[in-house]
């Protein structure tokens, strides 16, 4: 008698723990995506349509308007907590950095993106993103700077020349995450298991 009460309990607590386990992960995805629609919307802050014209047309940039740029960008990432925002043209099925931040790393390493850099790297998920009628596109991305979480928003300029505003998060800290999660809830569930067990064990004596 006593061991049918104990599975109905066991059954229930692992229903539990799963559940709030898959809540507590798609808040903690949702989170990171809102901070990369963030990053990349904030983007529109300091890109204009003559820029992504001139870019598209292969018109050089001036090296001081770049770099103030830029830095703008990476003020972008630091307050939005995410490694990297930065700004595509698609020219002949080729993705092009009209501006990208940088982080330390980066300069050490000697991969800096700049202006009109091709981007070798690009997955079939950004070039069609170009031409996407989603308001946002998610990817998982791997290349020379690491592997991450992207997000793309398509934008077109007046004339109706298409770019894209991005930023990426490490994909780690989407994993470390959920890991970290998962042993948040373990530990939950252990630890409402012991402070049941006195009471099941009284049960089972009393039986």
């Amino acid at each position: 008698m006593f061991v049918f009460p104990l599975m109905i309990f066991i059954v229930g607590l692992v229903l539990f723990i799963f559940i709030k386990l898959y809540n507590q992960r798609n808040i903690a995805s949702d989170n990171i995506d809102t901070r990369l629609r963030s990053a990349a919307g904030s983007l529109q802050l300091i890109i204009s349509d003559t820029m992504i014209e001139n870019a598209s047309n292969k018109i050089s940039m001036d090296f001081v308007d770049h770099d103030s740029i830029r830095i703008l960008a990476n003020h972008i990432a630091k307050i939005h907590d995410v490694v990297y925002v930065y700004v595509m043209i698609l020219s002949h099925d080729s993705a092009l950095f009209v501006l990208s931040s940088y982080i330390k790393e980066d300069i050490t390493s000697d991969i800096v993106t700049n202006y009109l850099d091709y981007y070798k790297e690009a997955t079939p998920s950004m070039i069609n993103a170009f031409g996407s009628d989603k308001a946002e596109v998610f990817d998982n991305t791997h290349d020379q700077w690491g592997n991450f979480r992207s997000i793309y928003l398509p934008r077109k300029t007046r004339s109706g020349t298409p770019y894209l505003l991005c930023a990426d998060v490490r994909l780690s800290e989407v994993v470390d995450s959920q890991l970290r999660y998962l042993l948040e809830f373990a530990l939950s569930a252990v630890f409402l298991f012991l402070i049941s067990l006195p009471l099941l064990l009284k049960l089972r004596r009393e039986k």
